[in-house]
């Protein structure tokens, strides 16, 4: 059964896990070609805050990272077939959180 989801609906919303702890906010999409179409097979997800999008944010900065401000943003892929997405904006995992 072929699943098609416009991605403007995902990217940005916050992924949560089974139990509805959230895992980080949507990034991006990993696809590969499949014939004239395109076939996703993960998700790139990152810091789900405020804080941590700006110490991420801080990273990119030479003097606050060399002072320690910044940290280098925790990106996850999350496997396309590991998500729920009957709701589209709210897309969470089939299993609890992962590391």
């Amino acid at each position: 059964m072929t699943q098609e989801l416009r991605l403007e609906r995902l990217i940005g919303r916050i992924l949560t896990d089974a139990v509805g702890n959230p895992v980080g906010r949507v990034e991006d999409v990993v696809a590969e070609p499949d014939g004239d179409d395109y076939l996703v097979t993960h998700l790139v997800v990152g810091p789900h805050t405020r804080l941590a999008r700006w110490l991420a944010f801080g990273h990119q900065i030479p003097v606050l990272d060399a002072v320690g401000f910044g940290r280098a943003p925790r990106v996850r892929r999350i496997p396309w077939t590991w998500l729920d997405l009957s709701d589209a904006d709210h897309p969470r995992l089939l299993r609890s959180v992962i590391d």
